[in-house]
């Protein structure tokens, strides 16, 4: 069977010849449709043994691959993008898979295309090789398909593990200019046929990407409501989940519950639809169904097939979810192997401060103090708003039990503006801090602050030493009594402090006083 590359290209010197020098060992004839070119990308693509022809550019992507395709004399046709690359490895599965091309021209093939970003790798099954056959054609003006009219014609399609990495969506100022151009072109395909439901999955996408969260929401909701999934299942589960996503962030959440447990009924084997549905309940922190829903998740399974995603990232993301799952429920050793699990797949959330906060609090619930300090101070140099307070006062107890008092000081006077006026944990500990600094007037500033929130009387005389000790014993009773054991705990290690403070004064007292009388 005869193998022919149809190409596409506009301004492609640089990457013309890296993409082609690998795949020329694989096909028969190579053909480029050049849309435009103004540097030296015919002479550099003739060079290279390519077929050449020109085609007007009409803003519309399917019209010039149809061009590339009208050229085509080979059995089967492979098209790729300029900055499409084939790896050595992935070269030999080609030969491979070429040999076996059934000459009946009844097989399409979909190969793993692989998109790097800056912090994570997305994958996602595009049909790449196909029968040269005259009813085969892309459709779309942007995002442009070949499956629709191999589906049509009844071909059989597989997927092949064969990688093709492609280099076109890799810095943001890149990607959000051909996220304008493409809502451009697919508005213009909208009014062609107003009801066409991958124009609206692909309208979904853009509008998602740009940030622009209603319009994407009526998009995936006219493709949830169209007889999609009888045609494309994978594109019809990705529209539903990201609309409940979507509504979710705008704050319908029946309305996104709604939408997954639809899913769920209508697809109950689906591993992706069990793990947003798990992760819904956990965000609304019911955690025993959360837990019963994702262990009933296979993670190697959780895929989109056709639509992009970072299987390392969603796979996290589970490993994550279990992990707070079992850490709410007390579950800790559980708890434990997930969240290492989780930590193994790290890489890409570095930073990101609600894992690191996340990971420093079930370090320090499991008293593993150094691990939690380390992902609570990176968490903190992240992190500029209200959560710090509670990541100080987990730090600052953590330098405490270490012995690092004057870190630990410095870890809850910085929580003191970001905790609510009722907190009492930071002003009971900057109190025991003090006490051991021997800082008096700075401990009984803490006990008024702590005696307001306690509506106790603030304006006790204070005769001696011994009345902030009496003061502070008074201070756990009530805490105490109002089920504050915590801050009742801290008072009474202020009290214990101060005792033992008086009884050093004391003792050294008594010793100046032995040696003057002698």
């Amino acid at each position: 069977m005869k193998l022919s590359l149809c190409m596409i290209v506009k301004n492609e010197e640089k990457n013309l010849p890296v993409c082609l020098k690998q795949v020329k060992k694989v096909v028969d004839e190579i053909i480029v449709v050049d849309t435009g070119s103004t540097d030296n990308t015919v002479k550099v693509a003739k060079n290279l043994g390519a077929k050449v022809y020109f085609f007007k550019w009409c803003d519309d992507f399917s019209a010039a691959r149809n061009e590339s395709l009208k050229h085509a004399k080979g059995d089967y046709i492979i098209w790729l993008d300029a900055d499409d690359r084939i790896r050595k490895t992935e070269i030999k599965k080609l030969i491979k898979l070429k040999k076996m091309l059934p000459a009946k021209k009844d097989v399409a093939y979909a190969l793993k295309i692989v998109s790097q970003y800056q912090s994570f790798t997305e994958s996602c099954y595009q049909m790449r090789i196909f029968p040269n056959l005259p009813q085969l054609r892309f459709e779309g003006t942007v995002h442009e398909q070949i499956s629709l009219s191999v589906q049509r014609l009844g071909l059989k399609m597989e997927f092949v593990d064969i990688e093709i990495l492609h280099l076109g969506y890799n810095t943001p100022e890149r990607n959000k200019e051909k996220a304008k151009r493409n809502l451009r072109l697919l508005l213009n395909e909208l009014k062609n046929d107003p009801e066409r439901w991958i124009t609206h999955f692909f309208l979904g996408q853009t509008y998602k990407f740009l940030g622009e969260e209603e319009q994407a929401v009526f998009h995936y909701k006219k493709v949830f409501l169209s007889h999609c999934y009888k045609t494309n299942v994978f594109i019809y589960i990705a529209a539903g989940i990201n609309l409940a996503n979507l509504l979710i962030q705008l704050k319908k959440k029946e309305e996104a519950l709604e939408i997954l447990l639809q899913l769920n009924e209508k697809f109950p084997q689906n591993d992706i639809i069990k793990f947003f549905l798990g992760q819904y309940y956990l965000f609304e922190k019911d955690y025993e169904k959360a837990l019963n829903t994702l262990i009933s998740v296979n993670p190697e399974n959780m895929d989109l097939v056709v639509v992009p995603m970072s299987h390392k990232l969603i796979k996290f993301e589970y490993y994550f979810n279990l992990a707070n799952c079992y850490e709410n429920l007390g579950y800790f050793k559980l708890a434990k192997d997930a969240y290492e699990k989780a930590l193994r797949l790290f890489k890409g959330q570095e930073e990101d401060p609600r894992v690191l906060a996340r990971l420093g609090i079930f370090y320090f619930k499991i008293a593993d103090f150094e691990k939690s300090k380390q992902f609570l101070e990176k968490a903190i140099s992240l992190t500029h708003d209200g959560a710090n307070g509670v990541l100080h006062q987990l730090l600052g107890q953590i330098f405490i039990k270490t012995g690092e008092y004057q870190k630990a000081r410095k870890q809850f006077e910085a929580a003191l503006p970001y905790t609510s006026n009722d907190n009492m944990i930071p002003k009971l500990a900057l109190a025991y801090l003090y006490a051991e600094e021997c800082e008096i007037e700075k401990c009984v500033k803490m006990a008024e602050e702590v005696m307001k929130i306690l509506n106790m009387p603030v304006n006790l005389i204070l005769n001696d030493f011994l009345d902030l000790v009496a003061l502070f014993t008074e201070i756990s009773k009530r805490c105490k009594e109002q089920g504050k054991q915590e801050e009742s705990v801290w008072a009474f290690k202020v009290t214990k402090r101060l005792l033992q403070y008086w009884q050093d004064f004391s003792e050294q007292m008594r010793q100046v006083s032995d040696i003057n009388y002698r």
